[in-house]
């Protein structure tokens, strides 16, 4: 990302690294706009794959569609992606990742659970980071983060093995495979703390992550046969598949921005957001409701999140 220090700023540890209050101010208000948004993404999926959209297509309209909105404001400003070889790498493995893999998970697992208790899985996505990070020794090994990831397991575990937390005992095993959304996300944070070129901006680095990822579902899609596209009136699921072409066009862009104003660290505290986010809209748009277990899951998810996060990996 390219920094936005104007010259003659000071650049002293202390100066540099602390932003003016307005920069502060505008970085945690796209945080709030980010999670906010993103927690919508957990009931348009249910809403689409239920409504009859099968979730290769969807997916690859949503990232297409995303790519060509980021793409359009990109051209309103003069820019466009960049298409050297870092920059394409860059483009499909951090949309791999980040979007393609999970993103096609996302949707062939929300008929299968509430989207409240899928939205809770975002929250071990700094803990598993930390953990990828360690592993790469890309930072050190503390003990208040291996609390956090402890509770962050005990959170897990208690949404799974009570067998009166999910509205069906049957949906554990879901939950365990959708446990592996966030270990995608931690791996696109690390591919993108190695890979991002820094002379990229965040709309067309966007739209070039969204590109590739329609490019990769493309042949699944194709491959079996799941054809769609708009087709006589509007119905809830087509109208989910527009929010979702919207949502990952704000989401990504906001992503970008964020870590280019902010960092990765502080970007990752969206997932408070998006969690509280999605169990909200879970509620008001789907009527779910959850069990005193699920709250409880959420209360050691965020306890835990706060110890990973509160000394962020340096180099994540």
């Amino acid at each position: 990302m390219v920094s936005d220090m104007a010259p003659g700023e000071p650049t002293t540890p202390q100066e540099s690294s602390l932003p003016s209050r307005r920069h502060q101010f505008v970085s945690f208000a796209l945080l709030i706009v980010c999670g906010g948004t993103f927690g919508l993404i957990f009931s348009a999926n249910k809403i689409a794959v239920t409504g009859g959209i099968p979730f290769f297509a969807y997916v690859f309209w949503q990232t297409l569609g995303g790519g060509l909105v980021l793409l359009l404001l990109a051209g309103a400003f003069r820019r466009r992606p960049r298409l050297s070889w870092p920059h394409v790498r860059a483009y499909f493995v951090i949309g791999f990742f980040t979007l393609a893999f999970p993103f096609v998970l996302l949707a062939f697992i929300a008929p299968k659970l509430p989207a409240g208790v899928i939205s809770l899985g975002g929250t071990l996505s700094p803990t598993i980071t930390y953990i990828l990070a360690l592993a790469l020794a890309m930072d050190r090994f503390r003990w208040l983060r291996i609390g956090g990831i402890s509770l962050g397991l005990a959170g897990v575990l208690l949404v799974v093995l009570p067998e009166t937390s999910l509205p069906e005992p049957g949906m554990a095993g879901w939950v365990l495979l959708s446990l592996l959304v966030p270990v995608s996300y931690a791996s696109g944070t690390i591919a993108a703390a190695r890979l991002a070129p820094a002379d990229g901006d965040s709309l067309t680095t966007g739209s070039g992550l969204l590109f590739a990822s329609s490019i990769m579902v493309f042949p699944f899609m194709a491959g079996s046969g799941q054809w769609w596209f708009f087709s006589g009136p509007m119905s809830d699921a087509d109208w989910a598949q527009i929010g979702a072409v919207l949502i990952n066009a704000a989401f990504f862009y906001l992503l970008l921005e964020i870590v280019r104003r902010a960092g990765p660290v502080f970007f990752s505290t969206q997932n408070y957001v998006a969690t509280l986010a999605g169990i909200g809209w879970g509620i008001l748009i789907l009527a779910e409701s959850h069990s005193v277990y699920i709250w409880g899951a959420l209360a050691l998810l965020f306890a835990g999140l706060f110890l990973v996060t509160r000394r962020g990996p340096r180099a994540a």
